[in-house]
């Protein structure tokens, strides 16, 4: 029965751990020598395409030079008198360039002089190179016709039998006479080559080198004209490394047969006990859990931890006086800086805010990343609400610091939603979901603050929710919306020079809802796109009507940056057969905060169509100043806050002034919005404004009302 037992298990051994380990063995070592040889084969013939890439180089630049000394030699204003020298000419030439001959020919390609190593010879010497020449000579003649500048062409040649470089060109100013310079490649090339290391044992032959250690290949003048095969010995970087390394590839197969066959021993000899194999089972298993728990990325705790952190924590009784908060966080802008700088820097940037984060909280709090830019704050215990507020505006102030990566100096913000258990919840789902509430709101606002959740916040959510199915129901239908028109007047107020287009809407129940209302919910939920080109086509065809005034239509940062936003103002300019010259597009500074190289190229290639480009509420943002002067715009608009003030603040009065003259010096046309007083128009008037808009002029009216009784 044993020694049955001791066959089965011979036998299992054999079957299941010798054969494959054998099998493993052989396929190792002819992997090993597969690949040596691929390697060899490869190197060899990358090493050879390079040498042959380096070796047409040489003899690139070094014609190059040649032709390029002879072209300023050609330019020479003292060439002429230089020539009329006679016998010097050609010493002179073969000291200075090596040329080994010279021909002057005249402009019938008739032989007037030669030289010939410096010397000078009968010029009929010119008829046994004549034919050799021709296709070179008869190329000159061609550039010589078409040309308006001296003709002068160079190539390499085979002339006499030998490899020479050859340079033609028209003496300037001397009725079409030529002149040909030629210079063989010497052995002082060939050894120029191999000295700077570049081949060895070069040389010049008739045919294709047949030698098993030689490389070659066919040199061609720039006509195509065969010229001589060139020969050289190549490195053979691969077939060296092959040599040094065969040894020790060797000796490592031999090692690993050794290791095979002591392995093989050992597993023969001995096993694993049970307690050992459920160990390492255990530790694979925690290890595999501590991963599943855990973002690869940051090395914070994932969605699922923090989904259990908050359970646990939702799950322990909090003590009399103490609370949880709920932080959701949410990076601004950090798409912009992902398509900008590509996603590698994009993931640099949350392994950054992940460690600035985590400097931020106590031992006893925990940060983690549901995905994307979105992170998730856990506090607890939780004493008062100051404690939210003062880490909450220390995680802004972190957030909005610059960050440098790469070289790049970059800038992000983080909106923030604040929720409380037990005061807003107790539930995972509930607290989550008004987080998720309180940053919605947090981003409303504009971003870069921090928002507690309050019940209003819900209200207001669904309220928006409902606002923005209307709007989309009225963009389809088009009932209810309808575009106003304000004039724009000249400075005395009574002619008419442009009108602007706003947009209306009357909802069947809510009366007449504001711009200021219904304009960010089209830009949250993606509707501004469609609604921004329903009020361009109805511009444009109020535009045809009126085509003695300019039409400014107001145009939104996500609009104007949309990839296809010039394809469809060209195609809705077209449709309506209007000029682009009559279109004004108005644009704030958030254009340019949101992408700054796509709003420039925008802008160029917009204005280059014939549109003009208005830059609207000027002197609101940080940086006016900056973007007015990077980008390329028509008209500078005054923002109202500033108009308000002339006559009651010194300073308004100062400021408008200056805007106003710095447009001017940058050929801009200046207009002033919010004019509601004569007061205001006279202070505009006296600072030199080119156009007003305002209540004092006309309020935004119906197209009909605005009109009546005018032609349109």
């Amino acid at each position: 029965m044993t020694n049955e037992h001791g066959l089965g298990l011979r036998r299992h051994f054999i079957r299941n751990v010798l054969t494959p380990m054998i099998a493993v063995v052989l396929i190792t070592f002819l992997a090993c020598g597969f690949t040596a040889w691929w390697v060899t084969t490869q190197s060899n013939a990358k090493a050879l395409e390079k040498q042959q890439q380096v070796i047409e180089n040489i003899f690139s630049q070094h014609l190059a030079d040649y032709l390029q000394q002879h072209k300023n030699l050609l330019g020479w204003p003292g060439l002429l008198a230089q020539l009329s020298a006679g016998n010097p000419f050609g010493y002179w030439l073969n000291t200075l360039v090596g040329d080994d001959e010279v021909y002057l020919l005249d402009a019938n390609n008739q032989p007037l002089s030669a030289w010939q190593a410096g010397k000078p010879i009968a010029p009929v010497s010119y008829f046994d190179v004549q034919r050799q020449l021709a296709p070179w000579v008869a190329e000159l003649g061609h550039l010589s016709r078409s040309a308006d500048f001296a003709a002068f062409t160079g190539d390499v040649a085979r002339i006499n039998g030998r490899v020479a470089e050859i340079a033609l060109g028209e003496v300037p100013e001397n009725r079409g006479n030529k002149l040909i310079f030629i210079r063989y490649l010497h052995y002082s090339f060939l050894d120029f080559l191999e000295h700077r290391g570049v081949v060895s044992a070069f040389r010049f032959v008739p045919s294709v080198p047949d030698q098993a250690n030689s490389a070659g290949f066919l040199l061609r003048s720039h006509l195509n004209i065969p010229v001589s095969y060139v020969s050289w010995q190549p490195m053979r970087p691969g077939s060296q490394m092959l040599m040094v390394t065969a040894p020790l590839v060797l000796l490592a197969m031999l090692v690993i047969t050794l290791m095979c066959i002591k392995m093989t021993r050992r597993l023969w000899f001995s096993s694993l006990s049970l307690s050992q194999s459920m160990a390492k089972l255990e530790t694979s298993e925690a290890h595999a859990q501590k991963l599943a728990m855990q973002d690869l990325l940051t090395g914070l705790p994932n969605r699922t931890a923090m989904r259990d952190q908050l359970m646990q924590r939702l799950d322990s009784p909090p003590t009399e006086g103490e609370s949880l908060a709920l932080l959701l966080l949410d990076l601004d802008r950090f798409k912009m800086v992902n398509d900008t700088y590509g996603h590698h820097t994009g993931d640099e940037l949350l392994i950054e805010v992940a460690r600035r984060l985590k400097a931020l909280l106590r031992p006893e709090d925990i940060v983690g990343r549901l995905g994307g830019d979105e992170f998730i704050v856990l506090l607890n215990p939780l004493h008062n609400v100051q404690q939210i507020t003062q880490l909450c505006q220390q995680i802004i102030s972190q957030l909005t610091a610059p960050i440098t990566l790469q070289g790049n100096r970059m800038w992000i913000g983080v909106s923030i939603g604040v929720a409380l258990s037990p005061l807003h919840g107790t539930e995972r789902q509930e607290l989550m979901r008004k987080a998720d509430i309180a940053l919605y709101a947090a981003k409303s606002e504009g971003r870069g603050r921090y928002q507690m959740y309050v019940p209003v916040l819900g209200e207001a959510l669904i309220k928006r929710q409902q606002l923005a199915e209307a709007l989309r129901l009225a963009l389809e239908t088009a009932q209810g919306l309808a575009l106003w028109y304000q004039p724009i007047m000249d400075i005395s107020g009574t002619k008419m020079r442009g009108i602007e287009a706003l947009l209306r809407w009357q909802h069947p129940t809510l009366g007449p809802v504001s711009p200021a209302d219904f304009i960010p919910v089209a830009e949250e939920t993606g509707l501004i796109i469609p609604l921004g080109d329903w009020v361009l086509q109805q511009a444009c065809g109020m535009a045809k009507n009126c085509p003695h005034l300019r039409m400014s239509v107001n145009v939104s940062p996500l609009q104007f940056l949309a990839g296809n936003f010039i394809e469809r103002l060209r195609e809705i300019v077209q449709q309506a057969g209007v000029d682009p010259k009559q279109i004004e597009l108005e644009i704030t500074e958030g254009v340019m905060l949101e992408d700054h190289q796509q709003a420039l190229r925008t802008i160029q290639t917009l204005r280059s169509a014939g549109f003009r480009i208005a830059l609207d509420d000027f002197g609101t943002g940080y940086s006016s100043l900056n973007y007015l002067t990077q980008f390329p715009v028509d008209t500078l608009k005054i923002d109202r806050s500033f108009i308000q003030l002339l006559g009651i603040q010194e300073q308004a009065d100062t400021i408008v002034s200056s805007v106003i003259k710095l447009g001017h010096s940058l050929g801009l046309s200046v207009t002033a919005e919010g004019v509601e007083t004569e007061q205001q128009r006279q202070a505009l008037s006296a600072a030199g404004c080119d156009k007003l808009q305002g209540f004092l002029l006309s309020r935004p009216q119906p197209a009909e009302v605005l009109f009546a009784g005018h032609a349109v």
